[in-house]
């Protein structure tokens, strides 16, 4: 893998993560490529429109805000070029609860991304939900 690409895809999700901490869906959307192909961790597939997708995210984000998730720190762990245009990105997002005196995690989960090059600028083409939803249902039955 090319360097300058492991640092377009750590930029890429650096500001990706600053649009969730600042709960804009639809500025969220914008770093898909529509129809967006989401493969849910139970096997299923689905092509999701940008306007479903948006709606998504919101219900995404009271959630966060109901668990009380005021930081979320994202590393990319993992880079898989899949060929000289697109990549499989592997990352670990750790919600955390910063209003008290030390920062608590609220749950960590790991979620991959298909990244591409499209009109000279990378998208997300496909999410991969890998146990997201499975540590979400547990910080709720926690909180």
């Amino acid at each position: 893998m090319h360097k300058t690409r492991l640092e377009e895809i750590n930029k890429l999700f650096l500001e990706y993560r600053r649009l969730f901490e600042a709960c804009d869906a639809a500025q969220i959307a914008d770093f898909y490529r529509f129809p967006l192909h989401y493969y849910f961790s139970s096997g299923e597939k689905s092509e999701l429109t940008r306007s479903y997708f948006i709606g998504r995210v919101e219900k995404l984000l009271k959630l966060y805000q109901k668990l009380g998730v005021s930081q979320i720190v994202g590393a990319v762990t993992d880079v898989i070029e899949l060929n000289e245009n697109t990549s499989l990105a592997t990352l670990n997002w750790v919600f955390l609860d910063t209003s008290g005196e030390k920062p608590r995690q609220i749950y960590s989960a790991f979620t991959r991304y298909i990244v591409g090059e499209f009109a000279g600028e990378l998208k997300i083409d496909g999410l991969i939900g890998v146990d997201e939803t499975l540590r979400i249902k547990e910080a709720l039955r926690a909180h």
